[in-house]
C-alpha cells in the first residue's frame, strides 16, 4: 500500500499543517462570486455511504432483509486508503454477494450502476433488491476545483432496485458513452461530453423507451455546464420549463452522488401520476456521458 500511494500519503502529511480546504467558502472558478459548498468534517467517505444506505433501507417498508447485491460508486479517496467503502458496506448491510464498486466515471458512475444492476438482475432472477450507493469526500491534497468547471461538494445518496416497484419509479432505458481517446496528457483542461454527444445517447434512450424529448414531464440536465444544457434542449426540441431547476444554494456538484441526489430532492417534491416521466443526464470530466429514463408506476406517490 505504501509503494502504491506513497506520493498521497505524502501530499496529505504535507497538507494537514495547511489551512484546511474543506473549511472555507469556495470562489467559484469562473465568477467572482463565493460559492460555499457541502463539506464533511467529521464523517469519512464509508460512514456517509453507510448513512445514505441505512436511511433507504429504513424508508422501504416491503426490504424486511439486506439487499441481495450492493453497488458502490465513488470517485474521491477513503481517509485511510486501506479501508474498501463497498466492503465495509457489505459487511454491515449483510449483503450475500461479492462487493464491488464502479469508479473513475464521475458524475456517469451512477448510470453505470444502474446498467450493470440491470443486467445482473435480468442474469439472475434470484435478484430481488440491488441497492446503489454513492459517495464522495474531497480531502487534501485534492483539490475541490475541476478546472473551469465546478466546485467539489461532499455528499453520499442511495438508490434501491427492487422487482416490486409498484408504486414506484420504472428504468426504462439507460445510455452510456465512453470516450475511444487515450487518458488526458497532465496540464489539459477537463472537458465534459460535447452537444452531439449528449444529444445522441439522449436521443437514443427517448428511441429505444418509444417517447419523445419533449413529451417528458421533467428533464435534469447536467449541474456542471449550463451552456450544454441550453445547447440540448435547443437540439433535442426540450422546452426550458421542462427542466427541473437546481436549487440556488447548491451544495456543490457531488460528482459520482450528484445523479442520484438529485432525483431524489426532485421526487420528494413532486407528486407524480402514472406513466409520468423523468430524463436525466450528465457528463464526466473526461468525455463520458450517461443519461437514464425513468417512468412512474402506479399510485400517485
Amino acid at each position: 500500500m505504501q509503494a502504491v500511494y506513497a506520493d498521497t500519503l505524502r501530499w496529505r502529511a504535507s497538507s494537514a499543517s495547511s489551512d484546511a480546504l474543506d473549511a472555507n467558502p469556495w470562489r467559484a472558478p469562473s465568477t467572482a462570486t463565493v460559492m460555499r459548498v457541502a463539506c464533511e468534517s467529521r464523517l469519512s467517505l464509508s460512514d456517509m455511504a453507510l448513512v445514505a444506505a441505512r436511511m433507504v433501507l429504513d424508508d422501504s417498508p416491503r426490504m424486511n432483509r439486506a439487499p441481495d447485491q450492493i453497488i458502490v460508486c465513488t470517485t474521491s479517496f477513503e481517509h485511510d486508503l486501506a479501508l474498501s467503502c463497498a466492503c465495509r458496506l457489505h459487511c454491515e448491510l449483510g449483503s450475500s454477494q461479492a462487493p464491488f464498486a464502479i469508479g473513475q466515471l464521475q458524475d456517469v458512475s451512477f448510470v453505470m450502476a444502474l446498467e450493470v444492476a440491470l443486467a445482473m438482475m435480468n442474469a439472475d432472477t434470484g435478484l430481488q433488491a440491488t441497492l446503489i450507493v454513492a459517495a464522495e469526500r474531497w480531502l487534501p491534497p485534492f483539490a475541490r476545483r475541476t478546472g473551469t468547471l465546478t466546485v467539489m461538494g461532499d455528499g453520499a445518496a442511495a438508490v434501491l432496485l427492487s422487482r416490486d416497484p409498484v408504486p414506484g419509479w420504472l428504468v426504462r432505458d439507460v445510455a452510456i458513452r465512453t470516450p475511444a481517446t487515450a487518458p488526458l496528457p497532465a496540464g489539459m483542461n477537463l472537458q465534459p461530453a460535447g452537444a452531439a454527444t449528449l444529444q445522441e445517447i439522449i436521443d437514443q434512450t427517448c428511441l429505444r423507451a418509444g417517447v419523445r424529448a419533449a413529451d417528458i414531464d421533467w428533464i435534469m440536465p447536467a449541474s456542471i455546464d449550463a451552456r450544454i444544457a441550453d445547447q440540448i434542449s435547443s437540439r433535442c426540441g426540450v422546452s426550458e420549463q421542462r427542466h427541473w431547476p437546481t436549487c440556488e444554494a447548491s451544495p456543490g456538484h457531488l460528482c459520482a452522488a450528484d445523479m442520484p441526489a438529485r432525483l431524489d430532492a426532485l421526487w420528494k417534491s413532486v407528486r407524480p401520476a402514472a406513466g409520468q416521466r423523468t430524463l436525466i443526464w450528465s457528463s464526466g470530466f473526461q468525455g463520458q456521458a450517461g443519461c437514464a429514463l425513468f417512468e412512474f408506476s402506479g399510485d400517485s406517490a
